[in-house]
């Protein structure tokens, strides 16, 4: 009878166990990058929400089209901090779903066992990494702003266009750059440095310590993220992960016309 009894019992856990994974898995967090708020994943959210899944997308603080000098100063601890009281909010570890500046914040995340199933979407370099050629380019117009880590940066038009988003129509360029933000230059300074000497090292990963299934999507002809940085971080990982390149797609894959085509495959990938 005791044995019976054990046996119920463990399957009665697993049960459990299971139906707050599948829970877990229709709670979806989506993670913004630089130069952007939360409304970037306008398009994934709608899918999502129509397919069942739970979802919200903050925006990072200080972050908007206006100019907002409260940005100088802030730095990349302080997203992590935002996303960690946000992520702390649920029962069950979400599922995330980060773009670019935003999986530096998901990995950090991961580390702490707050979250589920993680999705990067062309993911920058992290601490200790080389950035390929293309990446370097792509920002390189971020060493030319005048006492960095204490002013705010974005892009010019141009600037935005040839790193991230020369895959839109020319419409679609100007939709989207009208919404795009500053972004704190210490934030920026934190991410490209290869090492930080001093200080803090926010963008370093302890990948040892991430254990949940990692997918990496990736765009082949992306400027400011190239294929190569997803394919090292991939390298990485001792957890459970796949690299998606969809070919013909560049950096700014939440906008870009088959968007629903990469949605669909986020969602096939987290499973029903």
């Amino acid at each position: 009878m005791k044995t019976v009894i054990l046996l119920l019992s463990i399957c009665l856990t697993s049960v459990l166990a299971f139906a707050q994974e599948k829970a877990s898995d229709k709670n979806v967090v989506f993670i913004h990058g630089a130069w952007s708020t939360g409304e970037v994943w306008n398009n994934y959210k709608h899918y999502f929400t129509e397919q069942g899944y739970n979802t919200i997308s903050p925006t990072f603080h200080y972050h908007s089209v206006e100019p907002n000098d409260s940005l100088i100063g802030v730095s990349m601890e302080d997203y992590v901090n935002q996303i960690r009281k946000v992520l702390l909010t649920f029962e069950n570890p979400p599922t995330i779903v980060a773009h670019s500046m935003g999986c530096i914040i998901a990995q950090r995340l991961a580390v702490e066992g707050l979250i589920g199933k993680m999705i990067l979407i062309a993911p920058p370099t992290n601490y200790g990494m080389m950035p390929p050629s293309k990446s370097i380019k792509s920002v390189k117009w971020v060493n030319k702003v005048k006492h960095l880590k204490d002013n705010v940066a974005k892009p010019t038009f141009e600037q935005a266009v040839i790193g991230m988003l020369h895959n839109l129509s020319e419409e679609k360029q100007k939709e989207v750059y009208y919404k795009m933000t500053s972004e704190s230059g210490l934030v920026m300074k934190e991410m490209i440095w290869i090492k930080n000497l001093f200080g803090k090292q926010p963008n370093k990963i302890e990948y040892s310590k991430i254990c949940n299934p990692v997918l990496f999507v990736s765009g082949g002809i992306d400027n400011a993220s190239p294929v190569r940085i997803s394919e090292k971080l991939f390298k990485k990982y001792k957890s459970p992960t796949e690299l998606k390149v969809f070919e013909n797609n560049a950096h700014w894959m939440m906008e870009e016309d088959n968007w629903k085509e990469i949605a669909k495959y986020i969602k096939s990938w987290i499973g029903e």
